[in-house]
């Protein structure tokens, strides 16, 4: 009789979810797990996630990190949810494909994305449509600026370089080419050639390569 009374007690101070009355003693913003999830969409497809793209040299970017568009794409859905859901909500990509549309303004997206939301997990699978917005990256707008921050200067002593270690000089600055560098201009002057480069550093390697030997009396001298 005693146990009887204790559980219609428990009973009556149970506690139950409001939404779908379920018997629960875990909520999750006041709702039990499953209707907690219900209400969780981690993929809108009305607002569409925009990855940036430079109109001059096809580069997609996550900030100023030239990358592909794939890794463009991830950082760009977890940027959405961690918008909606908290900057420090854990995210995972666990699938994804991108096609590019024929007119490359934009591209389909297959994805399966999981993250924990307040302490639940959710996984959740789903399509659509990323815009691709043009703007032109730091690197071509220096190009087109014409910048330049050293200037690789070929000379030969006691005489004028030849045309074909010139040519050994062009060759040389382009295989030294990382790939954020870039050569601004190259000058002819009547006392050799003149290399606009975007880095000291860049500038450095074309110095320094051993490829010189090759051309020797002739050389790189560097100048910032």
């Amino acid at each position: 009789m005693t146990e009887k009374k204790d559980n219609l007690k428990r009973e009556k101070w149970s506690k139950f979810c409001p939404k779908c009355g379920k018997q629960t003693d875990e909520f999750f913003e006041s709702m039990c797990k499953d209707c907690f999830k219900q209400g969780i969409t981690l993929l809108v497809p009305e607002r569409l996630v925009s990855v940036s793209v430079c109109p001059h040299c096809g580069g997609f970017f996550k900030g100023k990190e030239r990358t592909s568009i794939e890794p463009a794409v991830e950082t760009a859905v977890r940027k959405a949810i961690r918008k909606k859901y908290g900057p420090e909500t854990p995210v995972e990509i666990a699938g994804l494909r991108v096609e590019l549309a024929e007119n490359k303004r934009s591209a389909h997206v297959s994805i399966t994305v999981k993250a924990e939301i307040s302490g639940v997990e959710i996984e959740e699978t789903g399509e659509f449509t990323a815009a691709l917005k043009r703007a032109i990256c730091e690197r071509c707008s220096r190009i087109a600026g014409g910048y330049y921050a050293a200037i690789v200067q070929i000379r030969a002593e006691v005489r004028i370089p030849t045309d074909e270690e010139l040519a050994l000089a062009e060759n040389i600055a382009h295989a030294s080419l990382g790939e954020s560098d870039f050569v601004s201009k190259e000058q002819m002057l009547k006392e050799g050639l003149d290399i606009y480069v975007s880095s000291a550093e860049y500038g450095r390697r074309i110095s320094r390569t051993r490829a010189w030997s090759r051309a020797a009396p002739t050389g790189g001298r560097f100048r910032r």
